[in-house]
């Protein structure tokens, strides 16, 4: 486990995983978000799955 200052990224990351959660919550988000560009909901998926990739590493962020 590791510990290192937090960068715009993780905050995007942070982000991005959090909206996917909400994107699934019920059908009107999950329109919104189709209605996305394939690029723009890959980008969004990947940054969420970065933060997942984060946090099952054990890596903590600080400000």
């Amino acid at each position: 486990m590791g510990k290192r200052k937090a960068t715009e990224q993780d905050l995007a990351n942070i982000v991005a995983e959090w909206a996917v959660r909400e994107i699934h919550r019920d059908d009107n988000t999950r329109k919104a978000f189709r209605s996305l560009s394939p690029e723009v909901q890959g980008q969004i998926h990947g940054w969420a799955a970065d933060e997942r990739q984060r946090r099952a590493d054990g890596i903590t962020i600080t400000d």
